[in-house]
């Protein structure tokens, strides 16, 4: 019979034989003679949160970190909870409320280091050279009043940033919404908050993403993100007249790479990525004020041309702008194609049924080749063919099939109809 022992000590690139364990033992189980076998069995099992800290477990990471002393650490606890930021529940464990949630989110937006226990230990650290005689009392106040000051004088000044956790936080359901897309983070639904400015809101990490302003922003059918690790459900938005529409993630729109390309809405310096680390954070940071102060007016596609989601529905170059023409992705009836950085939309003929976009790109634009199906009876195609593959920004027969019609990015469309764009034949 099978016996259970323990792990044996393998060595690196050691090879054990398995065989099929009939016992629906999770463990390995290793044979008993010579040779080795073993057997491995995989279960399937939920993840499951992390429980709230107990009061001993939060004792000891402030003992851990240097923050309080054995007189003041009761003290600290007390504190958090008369003033209803945690609450005590059964078994001991502290369940940070709502408001403490909120303000912990807020500190970290304005000044991380508010929240992060550092500059406690390094105050704390402080203190013990002073009563070891290896730093002077004076010194060591003044460095921490100059310290916190300029920290106080940062806060007054983005203490408005909080308005928006907390009116999320804080308002009535009916005024929040309904559910509107999922997080990719959580796979809880986001509430659509109107604004201004337009955001997205998680109630249980209290999390708000903003969205961009100037423009209609709608649901898109569960559809997720294609950039990597991201996951989070898409929206579409729509801007200019006649309306141009384009792919929308919350958090790719809040989280911009710098591989992606420029960053619509920025001008020229705040799409300049700082090398230092530190930097970049700080940047981000201010990014993420001006969108949370409504200050986020996108009269354009919301993500650069580089992003994924605008890759794969990229089809050409755009020759009146620095920008791309993807495929509208309401995906028809109307076909049409629309410039990400100008007004501009290109409509394909009346007799496309179905447009696709392929994989294979085109080797010098890098744009994607499109399957065109025509309908059978109206087909331009010779020998009645309705299938064809174009590489539209060097196909001759679209563009000579095609209408232009550059509208505007905020008023009523004053465009004009006209033929092709131009170009080699291909």
């Amino acid at each position: 019979d099978e016996e259970e022992r323990e792990l044996p000590n393998f060595t690196e690139g050691e090879e054990i034989p398995l065989f099929t364990s009939s016992s629906g033992s999770s463990r390995v189980a290793v044979a008993p003679g010579v040779p080795t076998w073993a057997t491995l069995d995989v279960k399937e099992r939920m993840t499951t949160p992390p429980t709230h800290l107990t009061e001993s477990e939060l004792i000891s990471l402030m003992e851990k970190h240097g923050i309080g002393t054995d007189a003041s650490i009761p003290t600290h606890i007390e504190n958090i909870l008369k003033r209803n930021y945690s609450e005590l529940i059964p078994g001991r464990k502290l369940c940070p409320s709502k408001l403490g949630l909120v303000l912990a989110q807020g500190y970290h937006l304005i000044d991380d280091s508010l929240v992060l226990p550092k500059i406690r230990s390094d105050i704390e650290g402080e203190c013990n050279k002073i009563a070891k005689g290896l730093a002077d009392k004076c010194e060591v106040i003044k460095k921490a009043i100059d310290i916190f000051e300029g920290k106080f004088d940062f806060f007054v000044k983005n203490i408005n940033k909080m308005d928006i956790l907390f009116g999320s936080s804080f308002s009535q359901l009916q005024d929040i919404g309904t559910p509107f897309t999922r997080c990719g983070l959580t796979r809880r639904y986001l509430m659509y908050i109107n604004g201004p400015p337009p955001r997205l809101y998680n109630k249980y990490t209290e999390t708000v993403y903003p969205l961009p302003a100037g423009g209609v922003i709608k649901q898109w059918t569960g559809r997720k993100c294609s950039a990597p690790d991201c996951n989070f459900e898409l929206c579409l938005y729509s801007v200019g007249a006649p309306p141009r529409t384009f792919p929308l993630c919350p958090y790719c729109f809040n989280h911009p790479q710098k591989e992606w390309g420029k960053i619509p809405g920025e001008d020229e310096f705040s799409n300049e990525v700082p090398e230092d680390s530190v930097d970049r954070e700080d940047e981000a940071k201010e990014r993420k004020f001006r969108r949370l102060g409504g200050r986020s007016l996108i009269l354009e596609c919301p993500h650069p041309d580089g992003h994924p989601l605008i890759e794969d529905l990229t089809v050409s170059p755009d020759p009146d702008s620095d920008g791309v023409l993807i495929l509208d992705p309401h995906f028809g009836p109307k076909w049409r194609l629309c410039s990400t950085r100008d007004p501009t939309i290109v409509h394909l003929p009346k007799e496309v049924h179905k447009v696709t976009i392929l994989d294979r790109t085109e080797d010098v634009l890098g744009c994607h080749y499109m399957q065109i199906e025509f309908d059978a009876e109206k087909s331009p195609l010779e020998d009645g063919k309705v299938k064809y593959t174009s590489c539209f920004p060097t196909d001759d027969l679209m563009q000579n099939l095609v209408r232009v019609h550059r509208g505007s990015e905020r008023l009523n469309a004053s465009g004009r109809g006209r033929g092709g764009r131009g170009g080699r034949g291909g």
